[in-house]
């Protein structure tokens, strides 16, 4: 501070020392005032220039870590919407795994294992209806397609944490259903004996229900003798006509009304003596055979003992007329009695008879053609001329090999597997299938159960990386709080130290100004 020298008046050096105390304790005030009006210590750079970098950056890191707090409670509220799809998942597949152990047993019937059929397949629906709309801000969460869910928990690049489903959880990809685009037949083990030619194909329903998802088979029944000869099969529990001992094939028969396989009862009408005996013979499964299903009949003289005769339709007795059977006669006309009638089942030349079962082998009722070639009804069995395709009416056929080809013998079967079109096929037609769904079930649960133990275990990390950035946050505002913020305790008593400088800065300007006019007296 200069000195003061009062007997130099060009200059008052004291006023001077005064006026910059006074400017400097103003300052001072000023920037203690502002300090408690903003309650910032460094309010502009020239204040602290290291201090502001410092907290400048401790407060982007602080903001930073809030926003890393927002990051894990978005997160943690994702994982929670996708842990409700797959403890429902869970739920459902439980659900299937009961259904497949009913389906296990064979308390159960084809048809009740095609209601399970149906509601697994629902059930598999439901499974991937849960994957496609289990979604956060439009984005599948149990889609494993989708990739990889990144989390970013950290306040610099690469701090992040990410979710990723362990495996694909689609019914299909789980083996609980699969998808059959179009409706499929697969061949199985051809019987040794029965020759099929072509695949088994799906073919017209013909107004039947289609055949449901399982395991099925198409066996020959029994055949016609040759290409030539139809055969028979007397009800041995029908009432026999007295005196006729058996009807075997005739003859390939050139007639309009030849007979068509089926099953058929033969009554005499009248009985006058062997040679004029007339019948009526009738087709039990076609009302349209012979145009009304019934056929008035005539035979050749079987008036000896031992006679055989063929059967016409009462044009003649020539090979023009025959239609095709041929009666073998015992004893005497007497025993001819009108009203007398006996049943038989007749396969038609190069015909064989078939039947569609289902894995318990039970027959499946399947649409049979008439005569007319368009009325359709209802059967267990159908006949079909070898080389033909059969169609079951029922979604599935098989094309018969040439008749020296196919075996009489009962029992002979060609296996196959129906899989109907559906996007959620199951197959649970059997015990044995049922059984190993079982399995699969368990599989697929156990699949969905790690997927959801990893998912509850990250969201734990994520609890615990939550409660440390929490503290981290607060940890940084509060060094940020130490060099940006003021305190105010302090700041007043400053503010008040400076208020009471100024105004004895004030004081001591004054006084230094009317020090100079003491010279006056020197000039009295």
């Amino acid at each position: 501070m200069a000195t003061v020298d009062v007997t130099r008046i060009a200059s008052n050096i004291g006023a001077l020392n005064s006026l910059n105390s006074l400017m400097e304790v103003n300052a001072k005030l000023a920037m203690h005032q502002t300090r408690l009006s903003t309650g910032k210590r460094i309010n502009s750079a020239a204040d602290d220039p290291a201090g502001l970098t410092i907290a400048t950056k401790m407060l982007a890191r602080s903001e930073g870590l809030k926003v890393t707090l927002d990051n894990i409670g978005d997160a943690k509220n994702m994982l929670s919407v996708a842990e409700g799809g797959l403890s429902k998942m869970t739920d459902i597949i439980t659900q299937m795994r009961n259904k497949a152990e009913q389906a296990a047993s064979d308390t159960l019937g084809s048809s009740e294992r095609a209601t399970i059929q149906t509601q697994l397949s629902s059930y598999a629906q439901q499974l991937q209806d849960i994957i496609d709309q289990t979604k956060w801000n439009g984005v599948k969460l149990l889609d494993q397609s989708t990739g990889p869910k990144q989390f970013q928990t950290g306040v610099d690049e690469g701090e992040s944490t990410a979710w990723t489903l362990p495996n694909a959880l689609d019914p299909a990809t789980l083996n609980l259903s699969k998808v059959v685009a179009t409706t499929q037949v697969t061949n199985g083990v051809v019987g040794a004996s029965f020759n099929a030619a072509g695949a088994i194909q799906s073919g017209t329903l013909n107004n039947m229900a289609e055949l449901s998802t399982g395991d099925y088979s198409f066996e020959v029944l029994d055949t016609a003798t040759d290409a030539t000869h139809g055969n028979f099969n007397l009800d041995s529990t029908s009432r026999l006509v007295s005196g006729l001992s058996g009807v075997t094939g005739s003859a390939s028969p050139a007639s309009a009304d030849k007979m068509v396989s089926g099953h058929y009862k033969l009554t005499i009408d009248a009985a006058t003596d062997a040679t004029h005996t007339s019948y009526t013979l009738t087709n039990l499964d076609d009302n349209t055979w012979a145009n009304n299903g019934s056929l008035s009949v005539t035979n050749v003289d079987l008036s000896a003992t031992g006679s055989s005769g063929a059967l016409t339709d009462g044009g003649g007795s020539t090979a023009a007329n025959q239609l095709g059977i041929t009666l073998a006669f015992t004893g005497s006309a007497a025993n001819l009695i009108a009203g007398q009638s006996m049943t038989f089942e007749f396969i038609a030349m190069n015909e064989a008879k078939i039947e569609l079962n289902d894995s318990t082998g039970q027959a499946v009722q399947i649409n049979r053609l008439a005569a007319d070639g368009t009325t359709n009804y209802g059967a267990t069995s159908a006949y079909k001329a070898a080389g033909g395709t059969y169609q079951s009416g029922r979604g599935a056929s098989i094309q018969l090999a040439a008749f020296g080809s196919i075996s009489a013998t009962t029992g002979n079967k060609d296996v196959f597997t129906y899989e109907r079109a559906n996007n959620f096929s199951v197959d649970v037609s059997s015990a044995a299938k049922a059984g190993k769904y079982m399995t699969t079930a368990n599989s697929a649960l156990d699949t969905v159960t790690s997927a959801l133990s990893d998912l509850g275990a990250l969201m734990s990390r994520l609890t615990f990386k939550e409660d440390s950035i929490s503290t981290a946050q607060i940890n940084v505002e509060a060094s940020y709080n130490r060099i940006m913020n003021a305190n105010m305790a302090e700041e007043q008593v400053n503010a008040s130290k400076y208020a009471i400088l100024q105004q004895t800065a004030i004081a001591m300007l004054a006084q230094a100004n009317t020090a100079p006019q003491n010279l006056l007296t020197l000039f009295r």
